[in-house]
This record gives structure tokens, C-alpha cells and sequence, in this order.
């Protein structure tokens, strides 16, 4: 990586980066073992080097902007959540490391055995796409899908917009359905991805796979939403959820060395996935440490939270939407999923969409993207989000000391 200089860089924007890196080496390294991908198990690797040194960066930064002993104690939730987030970058590169040396699932299995709708893959930009924009590269090739991120060398691009220029030798991540990324492939000159039959001796491993990554990603989630409203019930949660994992990583352990479809080899690989999956529930954890210590989280974070590429805020329910299923709201199909629901000074968590019907003053804790925002903006203001949010910190805060 080489000596790291000092660079006069905005905690909040270290902060907004880190996460959005090391929450893009998670989807990536589970994509690459369950597709058997070893070029995106190496983009991984490549990741964890940039969230190391934005993190030596992070810790320069922070400590010169603490002048006091108040805003030392907010700036331990700044320094926590940064090393959460380094510690869930490196899990998922050991994650990663398992596609690249322990165990392969081929592509074309994970396709058939999960019937994903979404793809990831990997294209290196040469021939007519050099020098054009995302915009008309997309446009040319008669398909559009989601460039998650462009490596440049060293550096990493996350998200860039349509009117980026690609030059030769870019890295693209693409993200979108099966038809839509295969034809921008082949538009690069580069082999489809297939999907073909013989999923059934991997089925059970990945789906175990894609339960340990549902649950590790929802503590990670509340762990956030409870900084962001300052709530020691969500923290609580988080920590309950972290003895859930334990059980499941044992569960998955058992279950692995007694599939026999499985190579030693693979099931060794299955087992560094499940400890390093461990690992992730321990960041969440750790993000939540102090709120339960009694330590009032910076106000940095907020702001963090609500700019990243995958962002959390609030919707309050209206007159409109009482009595109306999750289902019902029809959230999902816009992008937003509901983490949890705030009602009567309680939270329900991860409430089931078919059944769980919404009240008038209901608080939606929703996740979303941020090419979304425009949607979250017209069923609730940013004003009043902010609005809300300070209405739970305050009663959430209050609550604890009386």
C-alpha cells in the first residue's frame, strides 16, 4: 500500500466513503463465491487496500478535530463505527479469499439453483466504449444496467455518473438483470455469463450462504438506524441477533461438513465464509457499543447515513396509508425496503410485508439507494425527515435517563 500522507479530508466524507466501499467488497466477495468468480474476488482485495488507508486517514483527521472532552466522547461512535466498517471489509476479504483458493460454485449453478433476478460482473473497458460516456455506452449497446463501481488503476470510482467517460483499460462492476449485463458484455467483446442446469449438489450451501448474509446484513442495518436515532432498544437488538448468529454459524458448520456433495476443500472454504460472516455480526455489534455505554453518538453520523450510496431514513405514516399492508404501500417496487417500524415509542423489527399493516403516525426506519432519493423525497420531505429523526433522538435519549 506505501506510506500514507496526511491529506486535510472531512471526517464525514472518510466516513461516507469507507462505508460505501465496505459495504460494495460484501455483496461483491458473497457474489464471488457463490458465482465461482475469481475476478471479482480480486477487485475485493483491491478494495480492502483503499478502506485501510481512508481509515489511517479517518483516525489523523478525527484527532485533530477533537478540542474537547464533550466531542471526544461523540467522537468514539466516529471511531468505532470507522473500525466496524474496516472490520467488515475485512471479513468480507476473507470472504473473497475462499472463491480465490478454497472453493468454487460455479457461476451457472448459482444462477439456475437461485433464480436471481440480478447479476454482478466484471468488464474491462477496450474497443468502441473507449472514450465515451456510461450514458452512450449504454445507449450503443442497447441495454442499461448498473455500474456499481469503476477501478482505475488504483483508484476506485463508486457509482460514477452517466456522464462519466470511460477511458481504456477501466474496470466496470456491473449490476442488473441476466439479459440487460449479457448484453452489455457482449458489446465489450467478452464471454456472457450462462444460465445453465447442475445447481443441485451446490443448492443447500448457498442457500445457508444467502441466510448468514440476510441476517449479518440486518444487524449491520439496525446497528446503523439505532445511531441514527439514538435508541439503545435497537442496539439491544443488534446484540440479541449477534447470539442468533452464533447459533447459526454452528448450525452451518454441522450442516456443511455433513453435505456430501461438497470436496474437503469446499467444505473448508464453506467454514472461513461462516467466520468471517461472524465476523460482520461482530462489527454490528461493535457499532453499537457505545450508545449502549451511555455515549451520545456524534451528529456527523447522521449526515453520513443519509448520504451514502445506500442510505437509511424515516416516512411517517398518514391518514392515507392507515391501515395498509407493507405490500400494500407498494415501497419495494420503488426501491425502499422497511427495516423497522417506530410505533408508540416501540420498535417492531423487520415486520413481515404481507400481514403487518401500517397506523396513522407510524415511523418507517427505510433503506434505499441513492438514485431513489428523489421517490423518499415526495412521500416525505427532507425537512420533516430531519424533523422526525430529532423527535426520536430526543425521546429516545430521554427514555434511557428516566
Amino acid at each position: 500500500m506505501g506510506r500514507v500522507k496526511y491529506r486535510p479530508i472531512p471526517v464525514k466524507r472518510l466516513l461516507r466513503r469507507m462505508k460505501d466501499i465496505s459495504w460494495l467488497m460484501v455483496d461483491l466477495a458473497f457474489y464471488s463465491v457463490m458465482y465461482g468468480d475469481e475476478e471479482l474476488a480480486k477487485e475485493v482485495l483491491e478494495l480492502e487496500n483503499s478502506v485501510d488507508e481512508l481509515d489511517m486517514l479517518l483516525t489523523m483527521q478525527a484527532a485533530l478535530a477533537t478540542r474537547s472532552v464533550e466531542e471526544a466522547e461523540r467522537m468514539v461512535s466516529v471511531f468505532k463505527l470507522a473500525s466496524a466498517t474496516n472490520a467488515i471489509s475485512d471479513a468480507a476479504a476473507e470472504i473473497a479469499k475462499v472463491a480465490l483458493h478454497k472453493m468454487r460454485i460455479p457461476r451457472e449453478a448459482a444462477l439456475s439453483m437461485r433464480g436471481m433476478d440480478e447479476v454482478l460482473a466484471r468488464a474491462s473497458v477496450r474497443g468502441r466504449a473507449e472514450g465515451v460516456t456510461l450514458r452512450d455506452f449504454m445507449e450503443e449497446a442497447g441495454a442499461i444496467a448498473d455500474v456499481v463501481a469503476v477501478r482505475r488503476g488504483r483508484e476506485v470510482i463508486l457509482e460514477p455518473p452517466l456522464d462519466f467517460k470511460l477511458s481504456p483499460g477501466d474496470v466496470l462492476l456491473l449490476k442488473g438483470s441476466l439479459g440487460a449485463v449479457n448484453t452489455l458484455l457482449k458489446y465489450l467483446g467478452q464471454e456472457p455469463l450462462a444460465k445453465g442446469e447442475g445447481g443441485d449438489a451446490y443448492g443447500e450451501a448457498v442457500d445457508m450462504l444467502a441466510k448468514l448474509r440476510d441476517v449479518t446484513t440486518l444487524m449491520v442495518d439496525l446497528a446503523y438506524t439505532a445511531l441514527l436515532t439514538k435508541s439503545e432498544a435497537l442496539a439491544e437488538k443488534v446484540m440479541e441477533l449477534e447470539e442468533h448468529v452464533d447459533e447459526l454459524v454452528e448450525d452451518f458448520q454441522r450442516r456443511v461438513v455433513e453435505l456430501e456433495s461438497l470436496k474437503p476443500e469446499e467444505k473448508a472454504g464453506m467454514i472461513v465464509i461462516a467466520y468471517a460472516s461472524e465476523g460482520i455480526a461482530d462489527a454490528a455489534n461493535y457499532i453499537v457499543e457505545p450508545l449502549v455505554a451511555g455515549l451520545e453518538p456524534h451528529p456527523i453520523i447522521a449526515d453520513v447515513l443519509d448520504e451514502t450510496l445506500e442510505r437509511i431514513s424515516v416516512i411517517e405514516m398518514d391518514e392515507s396509508d392507515d391501515g395498509l399492508t407493507l405490500a400494500e404501500l407498494g415501497y419495494l417496487k420503488r426501491g425502499l425496503r422497511v427495516l423497522a417500524v417506530r410505533r408508540d415509542g416501540k420498535w417492531i423489527v423487520r415486520p413481515p410485508y404481507s400481514t403487518f399493516r401500517v397506523r396513522r403516525g407510524d415511523v418507517l426506519i427505510v433503506k434505499y439507494v441513492a438514485e431513489v432519493e428523489d421517490v423518499v423525497e415526495a412521500l416525505e420531505e427532507e425537512e420533516d425527515r430531519e424533523e422526525i429523526i430529532e423527535d426520536i433522538q430526543e425521546e429516545e435519549w430521554k427514555a434511557r435517563y428516566h
